[in-house]
């Protein structure tokens, strides 16, 4: 188990209220700053892997973040980073340099294609120029035939004019044009357009009489339609212009391509998330050269946070790998409307036990507490109070719970131990100068040490060791090995 550093024991507010409304701020540091102080003072990492567009994100930073209890823990325990995943800064962590290379590939892209794309819009220009012009041609053609088209159905529904056209105008041509004249006069046809109607007219040379009316009619129809059919071509394949779709294609790649190199992920992001990138995701490094990863997606609650960074920074990892269960031990004694269960152990003072020991030759069980320890109120509250934990360590153990900030003067072995500096100094002996927490001391009858385990235990995990203490099997083997012998 890691060692605690004294900063941890002189904490000012540990014990979690979930309900409380302090707020205290995170002292955050680059990944940079982050490398070299684990130089200087190693201690355990905790990195938020964010970006700028990540709402949940900016959740964290305005609800658990400011959250009193968190920054405590945080700042004794932890080097707090914040680490923007889209960063395009070159960074070194550990002796490593890191880049955002795939925001330097995108550009090489961006930069290629941005000169396609000048050269394509030039060539667009000049193809949107031509199909304007053959536009401009058809337009007024197919204006003028559709003006000449009513105004002679017009001329035509009217019955009398018809009558008097089938009288005056049988077979005499002249006169066609003369009616015609006047007909399109009065319906206010300009002279180039009569002119433009005469000639159409006079085109038909074969046909005599009113019926030079109705096959007029019939060509214009016929050259309209025409018309507005190389019109409808026209539209389609200026829309369908392969040159123009190769444009917008490029277009639409070149705007993903920008999006991609202002949102590029970076290398170290990619590395600390082991390639599975979601935002919010905080990493806590820890162990040798932290090369232990532990990573945490998603937003996080205070108790759930706060579970996880006891778990890693009272050494939890070194003994279970079970960390759903130790955060859900974490949120039921830290519950501001937790209630204990009745507490069945008969806890009794240091001298009280060695009293007692010496009469009735029972083993004596030390619980040597920090008050802000979470894994030792999690000891305290919990494990050691289920029943048959509980009563095992009734029937075999005089059972002391001893603070380490204890101010009493206390006797041992001829000798006197005090509290120096809020340490108490038998504490240190009972621990051989190692302590860390949570930490038990066994003794047999006559008080002397016999062996010290400073380690968290889960329910399940503390009775094999109650069990080696109490059948001696401590004179027999090592603790792996007898327990392997009960299991066989």
């Amino acid at each position: 188990m890691r060692k605690l550093l004294f900063t941890f024991f002189f904490s000012s507010i540990f014990i979690l209220n979930f309900a409380q409304k302090n707020k205290g701020p995170i002292n955050w540091v680059s990944i940079e700053e982050a490398s070299v102080l684990y130089k200087q003072n190693p201690k355990p990492m905790f990195i938020d892997v964010y970006t700028d567009w990540c709402g949940w994100c900016k959740r964290m930073d305005a609800t658990t973040f400011q959250d009193a209890s968190i920054a405590q823990y945080l700042n004794s325990n932890f080097y707090a980073v914040k680490l923007n995943a889209e960063t395009s800064d070159s960074l070194r962590f550990m002796g490593k340099t890191y880049h955002n290379t795939q925001q330097k590939k995108v550009k090489f892209l961006l930069d290629s294609l941005k000169q396609d794309l000048a050269y394509q819009e030039v060539e667009i220009k000049k193809i949107d120029s031509l199909f304007s012009k053959q536009t401009a041609a058809l337009n007024p053609k197919i204006s003028f035939l559709k003006e000449v088209i009513t105004k002679t159905e017009n001329v035509l529904k009217d019955s009398i004019e018809q009558k008097e056209l089938k009288i005056k105008l049988n077979n005499n041509y002249t006169l066609l044009e003369k009616y015609a004249s006047n007909v399109f006069k009065n319906n206010q046809f300009s002279k180039d357009e009569l002119q433009e109607y005469t000639k159409k007219l006079k085109s038909i040379k074969s046909l005599k009489g009113n019926k030079n009316f109705y096959l007029s009619l019939k060509e214009f129809k016929t050259e309209l339609s025409q018309l507005e059919l190389s019109l409808e071509k026209l539209n389609i394949e200026k829309k369908q212009n392969p040159k123009k779709s190769e444009l917008l294609r490029n277009k639409s790649q070149y705007s993903n391509f920008a999006r991609r190199a202002r949102k590029s992920t970076h290398d170290i992001a990619i590395d600390l998330c082991n390639g599975q990138m979601s935002y919010p995701t905080f990493i806590l490094l820890f162990g040798d050269s932290l090369k232990a990863n532990m990573p945490l997606k998603g937003f996080q609650k205070v108790p759930d946070l706060y579970g996880y960074l006891a778990f890693i920074a009272e050494g939890v990892y070194n003994t279970s790998r079970d960390v759903p269960t130790f955060v859900k031990d974490f949120k039921n004694v830290y519950s501001p409307n937790y209630e204990a269960p009745n507490d069945p152990v008969k806890w009794i003072d240091f001298e009280s036990a060695l009293k007692a020991a010496k009469k009735d030759k029972k083993k004596i069980l030390v619980h040597i507490m920090h008050p802000n320890s979470v894994t030792s109120n999690i000891m305290d509250k919990e494990n050691f109070r289920v029943e048959s934990t509980a009563s095992k360590i009734s029937k075999n153990f005089h059972a002391v719970k001893f603070m380490i900030n204890e101010s009493k003067t206390i006797n041992y072995k001829g000798k006197e131990f005090i509290n120096q500096n809020g340490i108490h100094q038998l504490a240190l002996g009972l621990s051989k100068n190692q302590l860390s927490f949570p930490h038990y001391a066994f003794l047999d009858s006559e008080g002397n040490l016999v062996m010290n385990v400073p380690q968290y235990f889960s329910k399940k995990q503390i009775d094999p060791v109650l069990d080696y203490f109490i059948d001696e099997g401590y004179l027999k083997a090592t603790y792996s090995d007898w327990l392997k012998s009960k299991k066989n």
